[in-house]
């Protein structure tokens, strides 16, 4: 008989203790006959005692405790080294603040199969504030950067068949171990936290692999938007780092006037929102002697690896942001002007 497939579950985690009553009995209940499932939890030196709380009630999981907060891109990388050393043929990224159904992972598992080139696979994301509403059901790339969840908001008529997407949500996504591998690993560390998932899913397709929703499994994610937003700095050193790395020069320039133009709309809505100190450490960051070596680095790798043009993958981008909690007339403009300027210039888009 032979062995079964194995699908190591990775949970980052910081001062979890809070969600573990609603995530923990519905994860650690599920048993699959395709695979063999293990769950990790990464606790970034949590003060809440909720690595001790798993040890003592949930003896099934295993958890790392890390001795400082490692951000979510860490811990998730010990996850990653730990699945390479257990053999698994995929990895589960499913964030604390999440609460799973019956076999969410066999759908995953099944198209995964099915499909060589899978990169990675996201399950629907639903609110589970308004559990008929959608979180997301996959992720848009913005040409400058940006990236958002697709339907965001809207009420779920469970009509959605799988279909390609930019990239997957690192709060609940099924990934290659063989892709990866191809890669050189799960996220870049020096990122630590807000975007990783971008970076992986936009180097996923240079590579020649795709990343997919599927529907069928679905998670449902304590999504507050507010937070995320607090983490300005992270945003924004987190997309120019991905925008330098991953875009080959010749586009770079292309896109250099509408670049330019949304920094200094940056500029303007941090001075607005009292984050300018935010904006100013970002840039501080991408032009530090240390930092520059090591982007360059990254770069060359990802640039030589690469089988798929900037034509093939690029040309999926948006130049718009369609994104319901950041809706306002300053972004209906931005939309459109944009909108008209990648259209224009990915036409002339041949490498």
């Amino acid at each position: 008989m032979s062995e079964k497939d194995k699908i190591l579950i990775i949970i980052p985690s910081y001062n979890g203790l809070q969600y573990w009553p609603s995530l923990l009995p519905l994860l650690t209940g599920q048993k699959y006959a395709q695979f063999e499932v293990e769950i990790l939890v990464v606790d970034n030196n949590s003060a809440d005692a909720s690595a001790d709380f798993l040890e003592k009630n949930y003896p099934q999981i295993k958890v790392i405790r890390n001795s400082s907060n490692t951000g979510y891109v860490g811990a998730n990388n010990i996850g990653y080294q730990h699945a390479k050393e257990i053999g698994a043929k995929y990895i589960y990224l499913l964030n604390q603040d999440t609460v799973v159904t019956p076999d969410f992972l066999l759908p995953l598992y099944q198209f995964a199969e099915k499909n060589n080139q899978v990169g990675s696979l996201q399950s629907k994301l639903r609110l589970w504030s308004k559990k008929d509403r959608i979180n997301t059901m996959g992720n848009a790339i913005h040409f400058l950067g940006f990236g958002y969840g697709l339907g965001s908001n809207t009420f779920d008529k469970n009509n959605q068949k799988i279909k390609k997407i930019n990239y997957s949500s690192g709060a609940g996504e099924l990934l290659s171990m063989k892709a990866l591998a191809e890669k050189g690993g799960l996220f870049d560390e020096t990122m630590f936290a807000y975007l990783e998932d971008l970076d992986l899913g936009w180097q996923l397709a240079l590579l020649g692999y795709e990343n997919y929703l599927v529907p069928e499994s679905i998670v449902y994610h304590k999504y507050e938007f507010d937070r995320s937003m607090r983490q300005y700095y992270w945003f924004e050193r987190n997309r120019l780092w991905t925008m330098l790395k991953n875009y080959k020069i010749a586009t770079m320039l292309l896109i250099f006037p509408a670049w330019l133009l949304m920094e200094i709309a940056q500029l303007f809505y941090a001075l607005r929102n009292k984050k300018l100190k935010d904006k100013i450490r970002a840039y501080g960051f991408l032009f530090s002697a240390r930092e520059r070596k090591i982007l360059k680095a990254k770069r060359q790798d990802i640039q030589t690896k690469r089988r798929c043009s900037d034509r093939q993958v690029v040309g999926r981008f948006t130049g718009v942001i369609l994104f319901q909690p950041l809706d306002s007339l300053a972004l209906k403009i931005a939309n459109l002007i944009f909108f008209i300027y990648w259209r224009l210039v990915k036409l002339f888009i041949f490498w």
